[in-house]
């Protein structure tokens, strides 16, 4: 079931980057053809580790390869995860501004 997720958090995180299927999806919107467009990830999209459970967000592999995807799962991990210096690293290096937001200052202070 994990694997299912990183996939769809891979999809995501690729359609969400991705400025020639954003155009796509508009031009759907456009003619009218909303289906269509649904079957695309906007930026307005529920992230798909919003449904998650607590066992998945709090899971530090799961979250680890979800980081290393896309960045923005540091806004779903669990509280104690959040205080982990391996997770507060990755996030650092990949994202300084989610780091300094969703990462406890005293962690950050410890590895920095």
């Amino acid at each position: 079931m994990k694997e299912l997720v990183l996939n769809e958090l891979k999809v995501y995180a690729k359609e969400t980057s991705s400025k020639s299927l954003q155009k796509v999806r508009s031009s759907y919107k456009k003619l009218g053809l909303h289906g269509f467009a649904d079957d695309f990830y906007s930026k307005k999209s529920k992230h798909p580790l919003s449904e998650c459970s607590e066992y998945y967000l709090g899971d530090k592999d799961f979250i680890t390869k979800a980081i290393k995807l896309d960045p923005n799962p540091i806004k779903f991990a669990s509280t104690k995860l959040r205080q982990d210096k391996q997770i507060a690293k990755l996030i650092l290096k990949k994202d300084k501004k989610l780091a300094n937001k969703y990462i406890f200052k005293k962690t950050l202070n410890e590895i920095g």
